[in-house]
């Protein structure tokens, strides 16, 4: 292994020692990433290098403006921090030269940028000390239950009647009192927030006369909240004319103005504002058949092979709005033709790129990194990508997700296959920042992966959804390992149908494990703990503790031959245990579980059939005495009233009769729950479990 030095200090043109720098530049370390990679390649070329390098990463301020990239020529190479160091990839710009003025009755400052006027520059992210601040918004919505509840609603959409979900439409009227034909309306974006996902509807434009506003994309989803009379509620984002909170802040890309209201405390000479100038830091891209000029064997892609990242500090990129196509599950509308282009995926954030890529790339490491403030999703595992490993990393103040993992499905090119994933103990908090149906893990396509003992908090949607197979098809998608997990504080009353972790479609050799799950919202329906959707199948969910759900612990939409059992479920709002759709075959398997309450019932089901006849249950503890159990419930669709099934009718179907009734004691602190010796949950075969190891090990 060959050692060589990146400072701040340095000089491209030196050898990359770490003797000091010499007069002349021969001698001392590199200055730049692209610098020592581009020494590299140099070296290698001439057979001066061979085998692993190592280029240590002393402290230090390390801005770009241009994303860094390696490809299969750079592989064998570690990038690392030097001992206690701490050095910072910077992808943003110091703003300085500001002049203090008032704006309205506020403290402003402004800043003339020649080059967002002239067109080379625009950006949609401001960071002031360490922090982003919003544009300014009307109402002051923000990604957090707080602010989560400062939206409007749109008043009237121009096709009421059609309710299918994928008619989605760029026309509709706000209130008259919400809404006005601002100046700096057209660069504005209305933000749609329903059902599970946000939309950004670009350019609107409003006629005073009819009250109606257009955009230049549509809405995925049709205008309604979700599948009640509601409809969907939004912010106007970007708008000059709701300037008026300290923190806001407003770009003129006409005059190049910038406009910052500063918050209390904050003056000229101490405080810091940068924006950024990339939206990706790192690309680490290999080349496969049909992608490039190089790769002529359509079986042997040219990989990126043990690029190694450690302890290095990724911090401020913007982002824009990228292009999204329509899942195709739903044939109708994956084939519909429509002149207006999409406002967002239809779910997940899954047409969001990411500030750090990989793709055809083999054994490479990212681990004990930073990735702070990005306008994207941190990191993303692309196609053709095998044995990766992210580990004991802090991805936070994201506006995508954590990580995403992509490969293609069992009808693409074997060379797209991704798989051997592991991506453990990271700390992934503040999520969708500015996309706001991001996960802090979205896992689409791939095999045989590990996503064990992260910390996931602070979302907008969903934690961790695993899955991108709707139905009941072969996927490749399977032997993934979700364990000792801690998600809390999730989804924040921003969106619906989410749930702590979600599930899609069928997936052999699945184990969901060992993971803490509590404090589940939602802004109209969902807030599950566990959310097997649709087609979700041959999975095993065992020795999770949920808690303090707003909708059931374990929510089922439909699914097939999954095996629940030594769980612990409690305090939920709605069910333990619920099943949307209720098919001609078991949903479930139900045993070895601890169920805790209060809750409204003990089973449910949601819109279609009886839950008697879609799961098996039994050898449960139920915490309940027989007069204080809840019903089951199952919708009665004679007169759209659910229908109460009591627990002596729950017993006589078959159901819970090995099952312990009554009350449990329970000793319960903030990481763990524990249950005494001699407790009835032992009779039921009840496995206990430590879950104060959930989350990231040191």
């Amino acid at each position: 292994m060959t050692v060589f030095h990146l400072s701040p200090h340095g000089n491209d043109e030196a050898d990359g020692t770490a003797a000091k720098a010499t007069r002349n530049g021969s001698r001392g370390p590199w200055k730049t990433f692209s610098g020592a990679r581009n020494a590299l390649r140099k070296l290698r070329a001439s057979g001066a290098l061979h085998g692993e390098a190592t280029v240590v990463v002393q402290n230090g301020h390390y801005p770009i403006s241009n994303t860094i990239e390696f490809t299969a020529e750079d592989s064998h190479t570690v990038y690392q921090a030097g001992e206690n160091a701490q050095p910072v990839i910077d992808g943003a710009r110091v703003l300085d030269g500001w002049t203090e003025t008032t704006h309205g009755k506020r403290r402003a400052w402004v800043l003339d940028l020649p080059e967002v006027k002239s067109g080379h520059w625009y950006f949609r992210s401001l960071f002031v000390e360490g922090s982003r601040r919003p544009r300014a918004r009307y109402p002051k919505f923000s990604p957090d239950a707080k602010g989560a509840e400062h939206t409007f609603r749109i008043e009237e959409m121009r096709f009421p009647e059609n309710r299918d979900l994928f008619a989605g439409d760029h026309f509709f009227k706000p209130a008259a009192k919400d809404f006005q034909n601002w100046p700096s309306l057209t660069d504005a974006e209305i933000v749609l927030l329903h059902y599970w996902v946000e939309t950004r509807l670009p350019d609107p434009q409003f006629n005073p006369e009819t009250g109606w506003v257009r955009c230049s994309r549509r809405s995925v989803f049709n205008l309604y909240e979700s599948f009640n009379p509601l409809l969907a509620r939004y912010y106007v984002d970007n708008l000059f004319e709701a300037l008026s909170e300290p923190g806001e802040w407003y770009l003129n890309r006409s005059s190049g103005r910038l406009t910052y209201l500063p918050m209390a405390g904050e003056t000229l000479e101490n405080t810091q504002v940068c924006a950024p100038l990339v939206t990706r830091f790192l690309e680490v891209h290999g080349e496969a058949f049909n992608r490039g000029p190089n790769v002529r064997d359509p079986y042997g892609p040219s990989v990126v092979e043990k690029i190694n990242f450690r302890g290095l500090t990724f911090r401020h990129s913007d982002w824009y709005q990228p292009a999204s196509e329509m899942i195709p599950h739903d044939a109708t509308a994956a084939a519909a033709v429509h002149e207006i282009p999409l406002g967002s995926a239809p779910q997940s954030a899954a047409h969001v790129p990411a500030a750090i890529d990989y793709q055809w790339a083999k054994n490479c490491n990212f681990t004990h990194n930073t990735v702070e403030h990005t306008g994207f999703t941190a990191v993303e595992v692309g196609k053709g990508c095998r044995n990766l490993t992210i580990s004991n990393n802090k991805l936070h103040q994201l506006g995508g997700g954590g990580v995403k993992i992509s490969g293609v499905e069992l009808d693409g090119p074997t060379s797209d296959r991704t798989g051997g994933i592991r991506f453990t103990d990271n700390t992934v908090v503040h999520v969708g920042r500015v996309f706001h149906q991001s996960c802090g893990i979205l896992l689409t396509h791939a095999f045989d992966c590990d996503l064990s003992h992260n910390e996931i908090a602070h979302t907008c949607y969903t934690g961790i959804s695993c899955g991108w197979s709707w139905g009941y098809r072969e996927t490749i998608t399977r032997d993934i390992r979700i364990e000792n997990n801690h998600l809390h504080d999730i989804c924040e009353g921003v969106l619906s149908d989410n749930g702590g972790i979600y599930l899609l479609g069928v997936q052999p050799g699945t184990i969901i494990r060992g993971n803490h799950i509590h404090h589940i919202t939602a802004a109209d329906y969902g807030g599950w703990g566990i959310y097997p959707d649709e087609g979700s199948s041959h999975m095993v969910f065992e020795q999770n503790w949920i808690h303090d759900t707003l909708g059931s612990c374990f929510n089922i939409h439909f699914s097939r031959e999954l095996v629940v059992r030594n769980n612990v479920f409690a305090r939920p709002g709605d069910s333990f245990v619920g099943v949307g759709r209720v098919e001609n075959h078991i949903a479930a398997t139900v045993v070895s579980n601890v169920f805790l309450g209060p809750a409204k019932s003990l089973y449910s089901a949601a819109y279609r059939g009886d839950i008697r006849r879609a799961v098996h249950t039994n050898a449960n503890a139920i915490g309940f005495d027989e007069k204080t159990i809840p019903p089951s419930v199952h919708p009665d669709w004679r007169d759209d009233v659910p229908h109460q099934i009591s627990f002596q009718e729950w017993l006589a179907a078959g159901h819970d009769r090995l099952s312990q009734v009554g009350a449990l004691k329970y000793k319960e602190t903030k990481t763990n729950l524990s249950f005494p010796k001699n407790s009835p949950v032992y009779l039921i075969g009840f496995k206990a479990f430590d879950w104060s190891i959930c989350g990231p090990r040191i």
